[in-house]
């Protein structure tokens, strides 16, 4: 018999005690990274329909090269979808963790940010925590949130050059 069967059988015969010290190891064992929690995306001052594109990011090279380059990043969970000229709601289940949030609401349908020829978005866009950059994006840390627990983030959409709320 070898010696994690002689183990078995030793704690078997004393489930209780087996039991109680399962149970105790679990108490001061950290919570698992595989936790998810909801995070409800309200997307408020929708001016026009059109295809919303959302682009939720784990790091910071994601979330900058996929909102510079309007591109989909491995660490980014980027998804699209219709919406119409009023308020809207999206749900989704995430792993915990710090995440940011870039979005864009396509007006014409041609799958891109419009921007003038200065670079300005001429089309709707938004970020988590309703930061802006200075004449560019937020970085990862302005933008970035924490999930560990139902989270809700309230995103005003702009156009144009942000003006200081």
């Amino acid at each position: 018999m070898n010696l994690f069967s002689q183990i078995f059988k030793k704690l078997t015969k004393n489930n209780a005690v087996f039991l109680t010290l399962v149970f105790i190891c679990m108490a001061f064992v950290p919570k698992s990274y595989s936790e998810e929690a909801n995070l409800k995306i309200n997307l408020l001052n929708i001016d026009k329909p059109g295809v919303v594109f959302l682009s939720i990011c784990r790091d910071a090279a994601g979330f900058e090269d996929s909102v510079e380059n309007e591109s989909e990043e491995a660490s980014c969970v980027n998804k699209a979808g219709e919406v119409g000229p009023k308020n809207f709601e999206i749900n989704g289940m995430l792993p915990h963790g710090e995440y940011a949030i870039a979005i864009f609401v396509d007006a014409n349908g041609n799958g891109k940010m419009d921007k003038n020829f200065l670079g300005i978005p001429k089309e709707q866009y938004g970020f988590s925590n309703n930061v802006m950059g200075r004449m560019s994006a937020p970085s990862f840390d302005q933008a970035k949130f924490v999930v560990s627990g139902p989270t809700t983030q309230n995103i005003k959409l702009r156009i144009g050059i942000p003006k200081q709320d």
